[in-house]
């Protein structure tokens, strides 16, 4: 967590995005319609929503790839209106489409990259040294990129992103599609990068990832925000928990309809799913279970968790 809200206070924007709008041309709708979001130094932002949601245009922008139209983007004192280069010089991102060459060796690749960035002969050995131990890539330096599975292709993909020692880290996918060892490698790395300080904005579809890495989060859909800020915040506003129920014996039917009320969601014939936001609710539906009899073998209640609120946000805006 963030050293500052730990301490209960409300830590400075460090990455200040303000009403951006983004239309490509010959478009029919906006790409981005009015994003808004800050996100504190240090901090592991979670920018979440389905593909051609815009978060890649977003990226884009962030990173003075794309020409900023409407709005305003500020990182550190560097804003995307006339400062591209302080933009660009701090940052990295590891993209989703992986960006080396296949048929390098994994050790070309690094040398290739921290040469581009024209490193001096020391920190570049340092720094190679480091990407290679955090992404845990020893063993297969000398191996040709093409080689690798596609968990060593996404280590890869972020050491070089690495390199540059960026105050700024973009994460687009890191952990999709690969091995279990892999994902664990590469969450142990962000959460150390998190630790050092390194401000990361970060893209996935797994939420226990999200929820295991993030202070705050944004869900866009269609180029708009649908809920930002803290996970908590999140789950407490678009969230709900979920009473979970397991009986002793099928339910009749007649146990069915004197639950109707509570609108439980079947699971099997023994087991069921009945949503209680708060205290009160939970007593309330106790207190039907009872009444009505149910043969109750099993009962937790288990608070909201990401994923749910995510695809509530989205089937309320109308998601695909």
């Amino acid at each position: 967590m963030n050293p500052a809200r730990a301490a209960g206070q409300a830590p400075a924007p460090f990455i200040a995005v303000s009403d951006v709008r983004h239309r490509y041309r010959g478009a029919t709708r906006e790409a981005l319609a009015g994003v808004s979001f800050s996100v504190a130094e240090g901090a592991c932002f979670g920018l979440l929503g389905p593909n051609g949601a815009g978060k890649s245009t977003l990226f884009s922008l962030l990173t003075g790839v794309a020409k900023l139209q409407h709005g305003e983007i500020v990182i550190g004192t560097a804003s995307a209106r006339g400062d591209l280069a302080a933009l660009r010089a701090e940052a990295a991102i590891a993209p989703q489409d992986l960006a080396f060459y296949p048929s390098l060796t994994g050790r070309q690749n690094l040398d290739f990259f921290a040469g581009a960035y024209r490193l001096g002969r020391d920190v570049w050995r340092a720094r190679v040294a480091d990407a290679v131990a955090t992404c845990q890539l020893d063993e297969v330096l000398d191996q040709r990129a093409e080689t690798y599975s596609g968990g060593l292709k996404r280590r890869l993909n972020l050491a070089i992103a690495l390199l540059n020692a960026p105050r700024v880290l973009y994460l687009d996918e890191p952990t999709v599609g690969i091995d279990a060892r892999s994902r664990r490698t590469i969450i142990d790395a962000i959460a150390a990068l998190k630790r050092q300080g390194v401000t990361i904005i970060y893209t996935s579809h797994y939420m226990e990832e999200v929820e295991a890495l993030c202070d705050d989060i944004a869900i866009i859909d269609q180029g708009r925000v649908l809920a930002s800020g803290s996970i908590a915040d999140v789950l407490r506003l678009h969230g709900r928990s979920t009473l979970e129920v397991t009986l002793t014996a099928p339910a009749t039917a007649a146990l069915r309809d004197s639950l109707r009320a509570l609108a439980p969601v079947w699971r099997d014939e023994r087991s069921l799913e009945i949503q209680a936001r708060d205290g009160d609710a939970l007593n309330q539906t106790l207190a039907t279970l009872t009444q009505s009899g149910a043969p109750i073998a099993h009962l937790q209640y288990g608070v909201a968790r990401l994923e749910q609120a995510y695809l509530r946000l989205l089937n309320e805006a109308g998601a695909p």
